[in-house]
């Protein structure tokens, strides 16, 4: 039962820090990802010497202060991808009048996307981590609440890692489908007031 209970605190602890902390936490974590990232990259490249370590660290730790500078450059590109196919499928709906200014007009709503993407990635950052959070959140507090029974029968005696994979499959799968309603309109709850918490703190 122990495992049962780990396992529930766990997802509920990480998606409530990202529900209403995951703006905060966000580029710490990125930061965190990008410095590992390279560092077993650079550190996979050489001899792993005392002196290759160093410069892997480096490496790292450069990576990971640039990585906040990298994400709005990434943002950027993700919107004006967008922001490039909806110009496309605009034109193509309106061939007769704006056919001819396919790329132009291409141009103009990948970087009008772009931009407002820039500009509004915090709130999209607050809104997204707010969302997962609750995902983790909801599912696994409703799923103590009405079926511990079943969770601690699923689990398995002495193995962590096999009674997670099974309460995981269980509460996203059968849990989920039986209590597909309230498990959406906690979720949409929860993420609202999320990001509402993450905006007032963090303005």
């Amino acid at each position: 039962m122990e495992f049962v209970i780990v396992y529930l605190l766990v997802n509920v602890l990480v998606g409530a820090a990202a529900c209403f902390f995951g703006k905060r936490l966000f580029f710490l974590m990125l930061g965190a990802l990008v410095f590992l990232g390279v560092f077993n990259v650079a550190l996979g490249a050489t001899d792993a010497s005392p002196a290759s370590l160093a410069v892997a660290a480096v490496l790292g730790i450069v990576a990971a202060l640039l990585s906040k500078y990298a994400y709005k450059a990434a943002v950027f590109l993700a919107g004006f991808v967008t922001g490039a196919a909806f110009g496309f499928v605009v034109t193509m709906l309106l061939a007769d009048q704006l056919g001819d200014f396919l790329a132009l007009v291409m141009l103009i709503a990948g970087v009008l996307l772009g931009l407002a993407g820039v500009r509004w990635s915090d709130t999209i950052v607050r809104w997204g981590t707010a969302w997962t959070g609750a995902t983790f959140v909801v599912p696994n507090v409703l799923a103590a609440a009405t079926a511990f029974g079943t969770l601690v029968e699923r689990a398995v005696p002495g193995d962590a890692m096999a009674t997670f994979d099974a309460l995981s499959a269980y509460i996203g799968g059968d849990f989920a489908a039986a209590y597909g309603t309230p498990i959406l309109a906690g979720t949409v709850v929860l993420a609202v007031a999320g990001a509402i918490v993450q905006t007032k703190v963090h303005d």
